[in-house]
């Protein structure tokens, strides 16, 4: 007999749970960590590459802060970083080849990200008068957002999160497991468990910066410096790799 569309709703209970597990697909989600365009290391992008064929991923997931914006940023510059359109032009040429591998991902919206955004509200200026993110940086493809839930496990950058254990804090909090970035010194997997044996995890995804770019010039003095790596979860079970 051919199942169709009109076949499913005749199954009822654990018949029917037992034919939604048959033909689920199971989801293999590469988490990609923080780039910082145009400061991100230059093997990285074939790290992840060799992680999505090594998993056989079909789910693409940027942590957040692909872009750095060094130039517009609130804080102090480096005195030999390019300028805002130089750095753009940096920014695109790298997202040529992300782009090229990674065709259709999401993407959480990191602070970084954000600067111009930032920038214009800070000096009154609506956002009506600003173009998306997939407009600006040639991503159709790419669905940008600040938090994604899949398999009951929340996405997000992290924005504002410290400490050791940043992830595992939002997932306390939040009551259910989390996956970020934005701590670039911290990197791992922890678990918690509530009375009711309802075990949890916060995810800090490594990321892949390039510690000696002169846009990473403000941690040249940090005792701790970015673990690089990315990660994967294999149907809402997460796994680490980080990179020499």
């Amino acid at each position: 007999m051919k199942i169709g569309t009109d076949f499913r709703p005749r199954l009822k209970d654990n018949i029917l749970k037992a034919y939604n597990n048959l033909v689920k697909v199971e989801d293999k989600i590469l988490v990609i960590g923080d780039l910082h365009l145009p400061a991100e290391r230059k093997d990285y992008l074939d790290f992840c590459r060799d992680l999505k064929k090594k998993y056989k991923t079909n789910t693409t997931i940027f942590i957040g802060d692909v872009i750095d914006h060094h130039a517009i940023s609130f804080h102090s510059k480096h005195p030999e970083a390019e300028a805002a359109q130089q750095e753009y032009g940096s920014v695109m040429e790298s997202l040529k080849n992300w782009r090229k591998y990674f065709r259709d991902a999401q993407v959480c919206i990191g602070n970084h990200d954000e600067r111009v955004h930032r920038l214009a509200a800070a000096s009154g200026i609506p956002s009506m008068y600003l173009k998306d993110y997939q407009t600006v940086y040639g991503t159709p493809h790419w669905e940008w957002g600040h938090e994604f839930m899949i398999d009951g496990i929340y996405y997000t950058h992290g924005t504002g999160s410290t400490g050791i254990t940043p992830a595992l804090n939002t997932a306390k909090a939040m009551g259910n497991s989390v996956v970020s970035g934005h701590v670039h010194s911290v990197a791992g997997i922890n678990y918690t468990c509530g009375p009711k044996d309802n075990k949890i995890f916060g995810f800090n995804i490594p990321n892949g910066v390039d510690k000696g770019h002169k846009l990473m010039y403000y941690g040249r003095n940090f005792l701790r410096k970015p673990v690089n790596g990315a990660g994967v979860v294999i149907d809402g079970t997460p796994y680490m790799e980080v990179m020499d």
